[in-house]
């Protein structure tokens, strides 16, 4: 008989050893006791780590995160195949859809606006399983790294527009932060799909909840006394980086230089900070972001099939209720 449940006590073991059972073991002990400490230390709560058992028997494994921001992360599962042959049970497939189903339940009791998941590309039989189970193709996303150590040659300047910038402060400037960000969406080459989907508010919430936080790195652009741009980024203490979270420009300004400008500028705060590399990561369908990462020196470093599945909509009698709470 087939059981879905949470990876607690005695099964708690077996699971991460399963889920982590592609990994050489020097990284693979590492993985488990950082995974441990989460647990102990209520990071991560085990029923989000689910099973899926016959006769007892552990044959698959599913870890999905719920941020504080209302996303989830999902990975697919990890099946024993030799186990699950052995033991005659049902298929790969059914087990994945039995695995992801109650993991998108727990997406939907939380409150989750997206699930996404990042796979590699080769990887068929994720994809298959992902997108049986309302995880539709969003796009590649490709991952950038710049080094920012002295030997690392500076991009070359040229003459640039002539700006200013005011870091984010949540009392005084917010709801400027909020709307500048929903302005540069507009005519985006990122994920065009998700325009319209979340707004701004919800946005900066996502991008706060993404790394480590820190207010002056969050800056909004003015050239001739207008606004036009955005420049979010956070840091990556166990990677010794910065990161790009968003680097956006409002449609009338593009064109101008504006987003070279901006990102000169977060290589020049990275640098000063004295950490090693600076990350950004952009959709491959936006060619302009990707030739202008690359002209200043950016390289890519690895590329992920983003996946999303977006929470279902409120039943009608339901909506005014969630609009007053």
């Amino acid at each position: 008989m087939l059981r879905i449940v949470p990876a607690t006590a005695e099964r708690l073991q077996p699971a991460l050893e399963l889920l982590y059972s592609e990994l050489p073991a020097d990284a693979r002990a590492q993985r488990i006791a950082e995974l441990r400490q989460e647990i102990e230390d209520e990071e991560f709560e085990t029923e989000h780590l689910l099973v899926a058992e016959i006769d007892a028997q552990l044959v698959a494994v599913q870890r999905t995160i719920l941020r504080d921001d209302d996303v989830g992360l999902v990975w697919p599962p990890v099946i024993n195949a030799p186990l699950l042959k052995f033991l005659n049970g049902p298929s790969s497939e059914v087990i994945e859809d039995k695995l992801l189903t109650e993991a998108a339940r727990h997406l939907d009791a939380a409150g989750a606006w997206i699930g996404q998941a990042l796979l590699e590309a080769k990887s068929s039989r994720e994809h298959a399983a992902m997108q049986r189970n309302g995880f539709a193709r969003l796009t590649e996303l490709r991952f950038f790294e710049r080094p920012l150590t002295a030997a690392a040659s500076c991009p070359k300047r040229t003459p640039e527009p002539s700006m200013s910038y005011q870091p984010y402060r949540r009392s005084r400037n917010q709801n400027e932060f909020v709307k500048v960000l929903e302005a540069t969406y507009r005519g985006s080459l990122d994920c065009p799909e998700l325009n319209g989907v979340r707004d701004g508010q919800q946005s900066l919430k996502n991008h706060a909840a993404a790394g480590s936080f820190h207010s002056d790195m969050w800056r909004l652009y003015r050239c001739a006394g207008e606004d036009v741009g955005i420049l979010l980024m956070a840091k990556r203490p166990d990677q010794q980086a910065w990161e790009v979270l968003y680097l956006g420009v409002v449609e009338s300004a593009r064109g101008r230089g504006i987003g070279r400008a901006m990102l000169l500028d977060a290589l020049d705060a990275a640098r000063d900070l004295k950490l090693q590399r600076l990350l950004i990561v952009a959709d491959v369908r936006n060619i302009p972001a990707v030739s202008l990462y690359e002209s200043l020196g950016f390289q890519p470093v690895s590329t992920r099939v983003a996946f999303v599945r977006l929470a279902p909509p409120l039943p009608r009698d339901r909506t005014h209720d969630a609009a007053g709470q």
